[in-house]
């Protein structure tokens, strides 16, 4: 993992991932709800990126999230929502880079406005926009 610093600038091709640790995020045939992308109250919604990650680490800090979660209420890393910066663009969001000890890509959507209509309509607009993998195949 690249801890470093030396990541460059957020570009608009990147991935990001939204690490899903609710099974009820994702619907029976893995297209991701709107529920993925509900911002949290700081507003600062945390994704993290996949640029120098290889799928291994990626999915290491998918379950150094879920091991945090888990120490305030059980958690279980069931996959990832993928999608560009691009798509988060689209909605006049943007992304900030948010690097922390254990996550030097960790990332925040950022620029949400707080009334709740519109949060949940740009959720829908991201999670139209993501591709969801699976950490393990989900049962039918």
């Amino acid at each position: 993992m690249s801890g470093d610093g030396s990541l460059p600038p957020i570009s608009a091709n990147e991935w990001l991932a939204r690490f899903v640790t609710v099974k009820g995020w994702i619907r029976a045939d893995n297209t991701v709800r709107q529920d993925a992308f509900i911002p949290p109250r700081d507003l600062n919604l945390s994704v993290t990126r996949h640029l120098k990650l290889s799928q291994d680490q990626l999915w290491k800090i998918g379950q150094d999230v879920v091991d945090a979660i888990s120490e305030k209420h059980h958690a279980k890393l069931v996959g990832r929502a993928d999608l560009t910066v691009a798509a988060v663009a689209k909605t006049a969001l943007r992304t900030d880079p948010a690097p922390i000890p254990k996550n030097p890509q960790h990332t925040h959507i950022a620029g949400w406005p707080t009334d709740k209509p519109t949060q949940k309509s740009i959720a829908q607009q991201l999670a139209a926009e993501a591709g969801f993998v699976a950490k393990e195949p989900l049962p039918a």
